[in-house]
């Protein structure tokens, strides 16, 4: 099995338990550092065909190891009447189909947004912003207290691409959430939207003001720098909290901590975050059949109600049963009016046609603050990556 680091302490518990209920199976998995490194692992070992009998496949088409992508070339086994299936979101279902085949499982969904260090904004007398103008004022308390408002993985691009992403809900999807079925239709563009525009500045005007830690655009060490106290908040899906807590008892520390939308609108009450569909189970069609059998059982068990729970307790996500009754954990209490209210939207990356734009953006995002690339640069280059045409 492939799936990134930051799943590993929920897998390791999940598959524990599986190898005890299934002592004839054994589950050998390898955890690359981010999804880039899953991507690139995966597509050298299906092209070489010695990739392992379970694969990561992210929901739509926006990503290399997508089901548009991994099912049209023939990699994914088709997942056939699944008593689990019942009990999944439609909308999340549909994510993970090629026409009416059902290809992947998804475990979690997890809202985007900012883990907060409550203890330090409370020693601080400072409080968590809700908008963007709130963000940029905080930046510069935070600077003036001598932390930074922000710990970022500048090496990380998956977590510079959803900060980038999530500000582009409040900027354009959450006013226009039909923008994707326009791009598709070209009746908008990238360069052409004022929305996106104002989302690459936002990034920008973040580093001028001094929300990030210095040397961010070289730091891959987000989560041990937020467990070290190095900075008030930290961007990041809500599911990363299993690796947080872990390099909190690495770190020795131990503070209060939460979860909340990321403040990049003009009102704490409008659209600003995405739900993601992350990190879903598939199964390599090019397998043994009796590797495509192992692997099949073992999707079923991950999706059992209780071990589905024990997956999203550990790790901070939600199954997509807690995500409909909305049971939130403590943590993500500052999600909670934000979900309650369906003021949030789906990722908008999975709508994506292609994963050639978000890869042109994972690229060159850093550029942006290190000025090597500018905001049209990077527009410009999403539109062409677009006109390449559906995955």
């Amino acid at each position: 099995m492939i799936v990134n680091s930051g799943n590993k302490p929920g897998y390791d518990v999940l598959i524990a338990n599986f190898e005890r209920a299934y002592p004839n199976i054994d589950v050998n998995i390898t955890y690359p550092t981010t999804p880039e490194d899953v991507f690139n692992l995966e597509a050298t070992e299906l092209a070489a065909g010695n990739a392992p009998e379970l694969l990561l496949a992210l929901p739509g088409c926006g990503a290399p190891s997508s089901i548009c992508v991994l099912g049209k070339a023939g990699y994914l086994a088709p997942m056939m009447k699944k008593p689990w299936s019942k009990r999944s979101l439609p909308l999340v279902t549909s994510l993970n189909k090629l026409g009416k085949g059902l290809f992947a499982f998804t475990p979690l969904v997890s809202p985007v947004g900012i883990f907060t260090n409550d203890d330090r904004f409370r020693q601080l007398g400072l409080k968590v912003p809700q908008t963007f103008a709130q963000l940029l004022t905080l930046c510069q308390k935070a600077k003036a207290a001598g932390t930074a408002a922000i710990v970022l993985d500048g090496l990380n691009q998956n977590d510079v691409l959803f900060l980038i992403v999530d500000m582009a809900v409040a900027n354009v999807f959450g006013k226009d959430t039909h923008w994707n079925a326009k791009r598709r239709a070209n009746k908008v563009t990238f360069a052409s939207s004022q929305g996106w525009r104002r989302s690459l500045q936002q990034f920008v005007d973040m580093n001028k003001a001094g929300c990030f830690q210095p040397g961010v655009a070289g730091t891959s060490s987000q989560i041990a720098l937020f467990a070290r106290g190095q900075g008030l908040m930290m961007v990041g899906v809500s599911n990363q909290k299993g690796a947080l807590d872990g390099a909190l008892d690495e770190a020795g520390a131990q503070f209060r901590y939460s979860h909340h939308p990321f403040p990049g609108g003009t009102t704490a009450t409008q659209i600003r975050t995405f739900v993601n569909p992350g990190s879903s189970v598939s199964v390599n069609a090019h397998s043994s059949a009796q590797g495509q059998a192992a692997a099949q059982t073992f999707v079923d068990f991950i999706a059992r109600p209780q071990q589905n729970s024990l997956f999203a307790k550990i790790q901070g996500g939600l199954t997509q049963y807690e995500f409909l009754k909305l049971q939130l954990p403590g943590f993500m209490a500052g999600d909670a009016s934000i979900l309650k209210q369906h003021k949030y939207v789906i990722s908008p990356i999975t709508g994506w046609w292609n994963p050639g734009v978000a890869a042109f953006l994972r690229l060159n995002q850093i550029g942006l603050i290190t000025g090597q690339r500018s905001v049209d640069d990077i527009l410009n280059g999403m539109d062409a990556a677009w006109r390449q045409g559906p995955a």
